[in-house]
């Protein structure tokens, strides 16, 4: 432990004193620095400095070296916390029975368990390779680089470092922490129709294991006498009869073609939403430890059923290599056209890499070892992300062509005008058309999407729980009965989402998910990495990981990915404006996060003393910024050149 904190020290001292050099233009031979002598491992002895001195230094050396190493203190000084107890607010006090992942792999798994969703077989994807080909798998490439990465490193680096959730985490800017409360405030929002993203595919799942799979077959009670079970059909007629797996689908989400009322309970959904709260709150009731090695082995449960899919699938069409090549040729020519038709999917695909909801790869981080290297972890997580989603556009490009051999045209012959129609009608008719065990492959196939989507509602339930508790010290001893509260108030909204009306909002939370996730991650990189400030949200990374974070990826993240988020911002309005049925909801989501944030800036303004500069000045500065850890903070505040007044806790 000792050897890993004075590596970080050296780390840290270094970063400060080399941004000094490079403003002073004092780099010279006769310090002889060297930025390549930065050791690469946060766990080895390793004692080479970036101080190399040569055995016949003289004393003005020497004097220079000392002088260089005042100014180092100086500097350090500088840029220290503010205490609590210089703006009279209530200290932060570290939440101890939180918990922690049990080994460093099971961070991993729960930033992947969710990998497996709709999302990924959803038409999105699927059209955007359709339309964009090559070119969306590089839009969606570069959105990974340029957007999703550099936020997936700003969020673990606030939740890790600050071992806090999503409202704490804000101490490092405590004006912003409005933006906490509007993540926790969304997520809160949100539960209600991840249960229902659940319940579909369990209920498939289920249906699976009947003897004969019922949107195979025209015998059941809900459907019409014009059931259809056509496999072959007449392109040019605009008129087709209903297909047993489209009227399956419609009794499960409600909707007939005769109308009715738009409050028509789907029960099979809302009796699957009721078990999924309570399955979802046997495992909240659980420790951390015991959560993180639930997702080790669902995660690695749904790869394997996966690959098997995969794989069977690929024997099944036997599929050959100028077809698979075919599936990355964009639709249009014109390459302008095909990189702006996918362009909203592509951004889209690569916010599913930071989790569900809001907020939510900030709450896992929280739970790694402060010296955990979560930086690599960061890299096989994006890597992880990207080879399902290339494996899933196939799979769903050979769904959509299987569904169009056989049943009709999408969004001509079949419209249900509902977001999860392509993955519900097309996946399902191809696996129930096997020839060899359909029940056995419909249900590896929805079960894992069901794991996948309930991984999703217990890691966005745990956003908003441990935000929750972390800011709140008073709510800690009541933790199991606010759980419950707040799980069986979700299971009450999640009704509504369970009928006809409901079913058809569902369409539009994707575009609202978009919109406000690139909003808040603007906030996030203006609030860590310039108010804040580069020198030190570099220096604390390199603090917490015990290596090396070079100047040009936080070049890319101060520079380039903004200018990616305002480019996709102007995007996404413009689409948005060609969605008018959109607009109202999209307006209220927006004014959630702006007014909560707005309103909490003033509130925090009016709760500190002095003139308005120092005001602003107390709310920008970060307030209790260091390691829960006594050892690690330690060794932070001997870096930093701070002490704060220690908080004595007598219970």
């Amino acid at each position: 432990m000792k050897s890993i904190c004075n590596e970080a020290k050296q780390h840290l001292s270094n970063c400060v004193l080399h941004d000094y050099l490079d403003d002073n233009d004092l780099l010279s031979p006769t310090l002889g620095y060297n930025s390549n002598t930065y050791s690469s491992g946060s766990g080895s002895n390793n004692n080479n400095s970036s101080f190399n001195h040569n055995n016949n230094h003289n004393n003005s050396a020497n004097h220079n070296e000392h002088n260089n190493h005042s100014y180092l203190a100086a500097t350090i000084t500088a840029a220290t916390t503010t205490s609590t107890y210089d703006t009279l607010q209530r200290p932060f006090k570290h939440d101890k029975r939180r918990g922690r992942w049990s080994t460093a792999a099971d961070f991993y798994f729960a930033c992947t368990s969710h990998a497996f969703g709709s999302i990924i077989f959803s038409e999105l994807p699927v059209y955007g390779l359709l339309f964009g080909g090559v070119y969306f798998l590089a839009s969606y490439i570069v959105a990974i680089l340029l957007y999703a990465i550099p936020i997936f490193i700003i969020q673990t680096f606030l939740g890790q470092f600050s071992t806090s959730g999503t409202i704490s985490a804000f101490r490092v800017a405590p004006i912003f922490k409005g933006i906490g409360y509007s993540i926790l405030l969304l997520n809160l929002t949100s539960l209600a129709y991840y249960a229902v993203i659940a319940a579909v595919p369990f209920i498939y799942a289920a249906y699976s294991l009947n003897t004969v799979i019922p949107w195979m077959s025209c015998n059941n009670i809900w459907n019409t006498p014009n059931c259809s079970m056509h496999s072959v059909y007449v392109v040019e007629d605009e008129f087709q009869y209903s297909h047993a797996t489209v009227e399956f689908f419609r009794y499960i989400i409600s909707t007939s073609n005769d109308g009715g009322s738009y409050f028509v309970i789907s029960w099979p959904v809302t009796i699957a939403v009721l078990g999924i709260w309570l399955v979802t709150l046997g495992i909240l009731l659980k420790r951390v430890s015991f959560i993180g090695k639930l997702f080790r082995c669902v995660c690695i449960l749904m790869l394997s059923f996966f690959i098997a899919i995969f794989a069977h699938l690929l024997l099944y069409v036997n599929i050959s290599w100028s077809t698979l090549f075919s599936y990355f040729r964009p639709f249009s020519s014109r390459t302008y056209d095909a990189i702006l038709s996918s362009g909203r999917a592509a951004i889209f695909m690569a916010t599913w890499l930071l989790g569900p909801g809001w907020g939510s790869i900030l709450t896992l981080a929280s739970h790694n070892n402060f010296r955990h290297d979560s930086e690599k972890l960061t890299y096989w997580v994006s890597v992880t992300h990207i080879v399902l989603a290339v494996l899933a556009m196939i799979c769903g490009r050979i769904a959509l062509d299987h569904f169009e051999d056989h049943v009709g045209m999408f969004h001509y012959h079949v419209e249900e005008e509902h977001y999860m129609q392509f993955l519900y009608l097309c996946f399902a008719y191809l696996f129930g058309s096997f020839t060899s065990l359909p029940n056995f492959w419909s249900f590896l196939f929805f079960a894992m999407l069901f794991i996948a989507e309930l991984s999703a509602l217990i890691i966005q339930m745990m956003s908003v729980l441990t935000a929750i508790f972390d800011e709140h010290e008073k709510l800690r001893t009541k933790k199991s009965t606010i759980t419950i509260g707040l799980v069986l108030m979700a299971m009450a909204v999640s009704v509504y989402f369970c009928t006809k009306q409901g079913f058809a909002h569902l369409h539009i939370l994707p575009t609202l998910a978009l919109l406000t996730h690139v909003t808040i991650s603007i906030v996030l990189l203006l609030m860590t990495c310039w108010i804040y400030g580069r020198e030190r949200f570099q220096c604390d990374l390199q603090f917490m990981l015990g290596k090396t974070i070079s100047n040009f990826k936080i070049f890319l993240i101060r520079f380039v990915t903004p200018a990616f988020l305002v480019i996709n911002i102007f995007q996404i309005l413009f689409l948005l404006e060609q969605e008018e049925s959109a607009s109202e909801l999209v307006i209220i989501s927006q004014v959630i996060v702006y007014v909560t944030a707005a309103m909490y800036m003033i509130y925090k303004l009016c709760q500190t003393t002095g003139s308005l500069r120092n005001r602003l000045k107390q709310c920008f500065e970060p307030h209790d910024w260091h390691p829960v850890d006594a050892d690690n903070r330690r060794f932070y505040e001997e870096v930093m050149g701070t002490s704060e007044m220690l908080v004595i806790d007598t219970t």
